[in-house]
């Protein structure tokens, strides 16, 4: 029997802001390759021409849902619905998107959802906020919580129309989307967590992206967390039974090319981080290793990859360290420029403080790159010959940082070692994990 999935996704190559959009394409590719029948519904209409038998469906034309318009390409359809969503929009940008009528017509959508009460009158609080030029506090994805509402209905409806017999959602963006489509299909919904509202903002969190969260994986059929770290704090902070929690975790492509362990020895020591700069991600620990590894060493050169909200503050503290001409930043880098910066790097460090899985350290390992990783994050647990350290101890990551730079044989043991398990961490391994979940709910 074919497996028919809705899945709902927010991230999709070539539209990528970060994990969630490489995770959800590597399980969808391999989902696809195990004659599994799905569609999946996202934000933005996309095409990619890596992925066969999939259906892509885009929500970001101004189109209504019960009349969608099919664009003939081979083995992908899209029909195109009116929202306006984008994963990183600002609250100065994201009202020019509301005004009156579109408020009362978002109002009057709410009233038709499935959803308790608490959470209907959050999100027409927040909507009216923006509206009269409120100050909306909070960290990553505040500003998007309209926009996961009116996703969430018409997304939800295309349940009406498209066969299936699992509904699979992934992160609180798309959780009320397979909530409300289960209303119409009554089919059983997965939730897969990448990443919590605990793991994103710590001791800052929004409440109203952490209820959303609590509501989704209590409706749920079952939860899919990326590591048991998470499985953890899904437990602990949400109250939700172990039980119902199937840890899957990720996997990686490795590169065919890799490079030798000795091949950058010609030019000066370049330790990298790559991810977004948010207190998650411990850029400003980032920093304080650079400070004490050039302490000793004055040629090593640190380069930091991405963008986020503490940019400005991480480069400020650069300079105020005066280590600013051994520190680089580069912005957000595409997949090519990730793989070129991977090539020229002698050291990885992923400092993070609440890491949920972690794939920037198994993609660096593909590349011949020895990576330090922190004890709070759940690629510790399937990496077995990588040096570990937590977050907080920047002392010890920079000694641990000297160490792979000096003793080129502690490098190449590290890298044999974990090199070898990497074969067995792949995504096709975690789709066959997935693949028996669907079957058990079914």
């Amino acid at each position: 029997m074919t497996i028919k999935v809705l899945m709902y996704g927010w991230e999709f190559p070539p539209r990528i802001s970060g994990g969630l959009g490489t995770a959800c394409y590597a399980i969808v590719r391999e989902l696809a390759k195990r004659d599994i029948d799905l569609t999946l519904v996202l934000p933005q209409t996309i095409t990619n021409p890596d992925i066969d038998n999939v259906n892509l469906i885009g929500c970001d034309n101004l189109i209504t849902a019960n009349d969608p318009e099919i664009e003939g390409m081979v083995n992908i359809k899209y029909p195109e619905i009116a929202t306006h969503l984008s994963p990183y929009v600002s609250a100065k940008d994201f009202k020019r998107f509301l005004c009156n009528e579109t408020l009362q017509d978002f109002f009057a959508l709410l009233a038709k959802m499935n959803l308790p009460i608490e959470l209907k009158a959050m999100a027409m609080a927040t909507a009216e906020a923006q509206m009269s030029d409120a100050r909306i506090t909070g960290k990553y994805g505040v500003n998007l919580l309209v926009e996961v509402f009116r996703y969430a209905l018409v997304a939800g409806g295309l349940a009406k129309n498209i066969e299936h017999s699992i509904i699979h959602a992934h992160d609180w963006l798309t959780m009320l989307a397979a909530l409300e489509a289960r209303c119409y299909s009554h089919k059983p919904v997965v939730l897969h967590i990448h990443a919590l509202e605990t793991d994103r903002s710590g001791l800052w969190i929004d409440r109203r992206i952490f209820a959303i969260e609590k509501y989704g994986m209590e409706q749920a059929d079952q939860i899919v967390a990326v590591s048991q770290y998470t499985k953890n704090n899904i437990v602990q902070y949400y109250g939700i039974a172990p039980e119902k929690i199937t840890v899957v975790h990720n996997g990686v492509y490795c590169n065919s090319n890799l490079n030798s362990a000795t091949a950058n020895n010609a030019r000066p020591k370049m330790v990298l981080f790559l991810g977004r700069m948010t207190h998650q991600k411990g850029p400003y620990f980032f920093i304080e290793i650079a400070r004490r590894v050039l302490e000793k060493r004055s040629d090593v050169q640190f380069v930091l990859a991405g963008t986020g909200d503490l940019t400005r503050e991480i480069i400020e503290r650069a300079a105020n360290l005066r280590i600013g001409k051994n520190v680089h930043f580069t912005g957000f880098l595409d997949a090519d420029r990730v793989r070129e910066i991977y090539q020229l790097a002698d050291v990885y460090v992923m400092p993070s403080v609440s890491e949920p899985f972690g794939l920037s350290a198994l993609e660096a390992l593909s590349y011949n790159v020895p990576a330090i990783i922190t004890k709070q994050s759940g690629v510790a647990e399937v990496l077995k010959h990588t040096l570990v350290s937590d977050f907080w101890d920047t002392e010890d990551i920079a000694a641990k940082v000297l160490a792979l730079l000096e003793y080129p044989a502690l490098r190449r043991t590290s890298l044999a070692n974990e090199q070898k398990g990497l074969q067995a961490i792949t995504w096709g391994r975690t789709a066959e994990k997935i693949i028996e979940l669907y079957k058990k709910m079914i």
